[in-house]
């Protein structure tokens, strides 16, 4: 802000001479036109403050019997406050709110000095004046903040999105190369049983010609002995029985390869659940074959699964959200596995009201140092390019938001344990309604 706006805050109410009695002060405030002053500047022969007097200071002062008699006589300098606020019209605005607000004493009665570049009185300035200002620069700081905010939150939200089409990429990867095995051989069958097929219609052919001639009347015996040659040379030539029996395991390999795509494909569409309500109740065994499935690419050459389910009630949740966090966990416990005997076991449980999932691995485990933090947003001990630091963090406000606990142990060296509980009665409604926002706030 500009002086000239410091100028427009200037009262330029005369100043007194420090010589003047307390009672031609006193007379001073009562003659008017100082209804807004709280004080009056006092100022020395070179027109430079030296203090302030109150009408509050004053009014003390006469409410005491005798005090005009005793006092009115004498110099204001010896009841003005010596200590006055004093800003400089050069100063900026921060300035000016600053020393005012950080020397305001409550009750608030006396207001400060404006003095010239040479320190000399100016004029007065209002402490009512600087608390506007202060008022209207929080309300602006104020919205600039609530813009902040919401450029952050949208910028988290895309932060969470791009997380999840991070994820999806690799799963697709992952669910395309399981799918390219099956579709190869089916494909291989299909070109073998065409080639069989093509093999087969010749001998078909000819047994047809020969039905043929032996149904017909007029038939001579030599084109019948002819077609009967031709036939035999065929016979010779390819195993019709044989290769038919080839065509029907190649049929039964197709049917099989079709079938592992089939699940594939289903595992994928549960995994999304997208002809399913947001929130249904859900049996999370088949959750975890599900994301066992979908992440079958990553899992089959690092980890050996062993599952120990226990029978657990169907939980009132969000499927997808449920599948997106089992995923991670058993892509991150393959992923902290370094070695060529690597372990998932996976268990299911009930603990009081709550629906337990187990996911321990025989990894690396986690160092004391990161395990405070490990659920924060954007906090990862993997390599540059890895990971983003939004996979457990974004779990862990999932299960909150459905809730639920999502907690670990691990020793270093030995491996890891997570443990997922998620109510059986369900989440409040109003907590679930909440469950989308809550994904964005800070851990705490």
């Amino acid at each position: 802000m500009p002086s000239a706006t410091l100028r427009d805050l200037l009262d330029a109410v005369p100043p007194l001479s420090a010589e003047l009695s307390l009672n031609e002060v006193t007379e001073r405030f009562q003659t008017g036109g100082f209804d807004r002053v709280l004080s009056l500047a006092i100022v020395d022969e070179d027109r430079r403050p030296i203090g302030l007097i109150s009408r509050h200071a004053l009014m003390e002062l006469l409410l005491n019997k005798y005090s005009r008699d005793l006092y009115g006589k004498r110099p204001i300098r010896y009841f003005m406050n010596p200590e006055p606020v004093i800003v400089s019209l050069v100063a900026g605005t921060s300035t000016v709110v600053s020393t005012v607000t950080s020397q305001l004493k409550t009750p608030v009665v006396e207001d400060f000095i404006f003095t010239e570049a040479d320190g000399r009185y100016a004029g007065l300035g209002y402490v009512a004046d600087v608390l506007k200002l202060v008022e209207q620069r929080l309300a602006q700081r104020n919205e600039a903040l609530a813009k902040a905010n919401q450029e952050i939150k949208e910028s988290q939200a895309h932060l969470v999105q791009s997380e999840k089409m991070a994820a999806l990429g690799q799963m697709v990867a992952g669910v395309a190369h399981e799918i390219n095995t099956p579709l190869g051989y089916v494909g291989n069958n299909v070109q073998m049983a065409a080639e069989l097929i093509a093999n087969v219609q010749p001998l078909v052919a000819e047994y047809d010609a020969l039905f043929t001639e032996l149904m017909n009347p007029e038939a001579d015996g030599a084109r019948i002995e002819s077609r009967i040659g031709m036939l035999s040379e065929l016979r010779q030539s390819f195993d019709a029985n044989r290769e038919l029996q080839d065509l029907s395991g190649l049929f039964e390999d197709t049917q099989f390869g079709l079938k592992q795509i089939g699940e594939i494909v289903q595992s994928l569409k549960n995994f999304a659940r997208v002809d399913r309500a947001t929130t249904d109740r859900v049996n999370l065994i088949e959750n975890i074959e599900t994301a066992l499935t979908v992440g079958h690419h990553h899992l089959k050459h690092r980890v050996t699964i062993e599952k120990r389910f226990e029978p657990i009630p169907d939980v009132p949740c969000a499927p997808s959200q449920i599948n997106q966090v089992l995923l991670n966990l058993l892509t991150n416990a393959a992923q902290a596995i370094h070695h060529d005997h690597g372990k998932l076991l996976i268990r299911t449980y009930v603990r009081d009201e709550f629906a337990c999932i187990s996911i321990e691995d025989n990894g690396t485990g986690i160092p004391p140092e990161h395990v405070g933090r490990i659920f924060e947003p954007f906090y990862t001990t993997k390599k540059i390019g890895e990971g983003t630091g939004l996979g457990l963090a974004i779990s862990y406000r999932i299960i909150k938001a459905h809730g639920g606990d999502i907690r670990l142990a691990t020793r270093v060296g030995v491996g890891t344990r997570f443990e997922i509980s998620l109510p059986i009665a369900g989440v409040p409604p109003e907590q679930s309604a909440d469950a989308a926002s809550d994904l964005m706030a800070p851990v705490s």
